[in-house]
């Protein structure tokens, strides 16, 4: 199952007018509720929490996951087009995770193996519930990853829009540690991909994990130091 909580603002971007009245697939927090109380019946609820931010004319979504706080952005979506939106979220989210859980492993399970897991994966991801609702904690990371785009945009190379530079963009803010009042510190990536290996079918200890990624994190950090030399 997945459930994305909206602000008001991805509220509104996700409804329109007709005839006077406001039509939205965005449903009411209260109808969170009896939902949730029956999640028990679903293997696994993966919860988002969805804001909208406009960068001139320019319509940006920035999903985070509540637990993990992984982050991705979507650059010039159609206002009130769930469809596209799930569409390139579901294709996106397993690509830029099993690309990851590669670069930190360096081998997969067989290809008719993995794309079982896949497929199985994608079929948890259904069905999909839009609330009304928000986390001040998540809000707060939103906004930080935000305006990192907001500095791109107006003071660096631009607001990325192409799916590399959108991919490219996330592994910054998801390499980054971050803290929930109450706990320990964490890096989003790296908790994302404890929770994505088992669902590819590696198998691979946390610390296993923990150290891949800094393997893998210490390796983009040398490419991106690396000098450019023109022709």
């Amino acid at each position: 199952m997945l459930i994305f909580d909206c602000t008001q603002d991805a509220a509104d971007f996700f409804s329109k007018k007709v005839k006077g009245k406001i039509i939205s697939a965005v449903q009411p927090a209260a109808a969170a509720q009896s939902l949730e109380a029956d999640s028990a019946a679903h293997e696994r609820v993966d919860r988002w929490q969805l804001h909208v931010a406009t960068f001139g004319k320019t319509h940006v979504l920035l999903a985070m996951k509540v637990d993990t706080r992984y982050a991705m952005m979507f650059v010039g979506l159609k206002r009130n087009d769930m469809k596209g939106f799930l569409e390139q979220f579901n294709a996106r989210y397993l690509a830029e995770l099993l690309v990851l859980a590669v670069n930190v492993r360096g081998e997969m399970p067989p290809q008719a193996e993995l794309q079982r897991h896949v497929d199985v994966w994608e079929e948890s991801l259904q069905p999909v519930h839009f609330f009304k609702r928000g986390d001040r904690s998540v809000q707060a990371h939103i906004n930080d990853v935000l305006y990192m785009a907001a500095y791109d945009a107006y003071e660096g190379r631009g607001l990325p829009v192409e799916e590399p530079d959108l991919v490219a963009f996330g592994e910054v803010p998801n390499g980054m540690f971050r803290s929930i009042r109450g706990g320990d510190d964490f890096i989003p990536a790296e908790l994302e991909l404890k929770q994505a290996c088992p669902r590819f079918g590696m198998v691979m200890t946390d610390v296993e994990i923990a150290e891949g990624y800094e393997r893998w994190r210490s390796r983009r950090r040398a490419q991106d130091a690396e000098p450019e030399f023109e022709d």
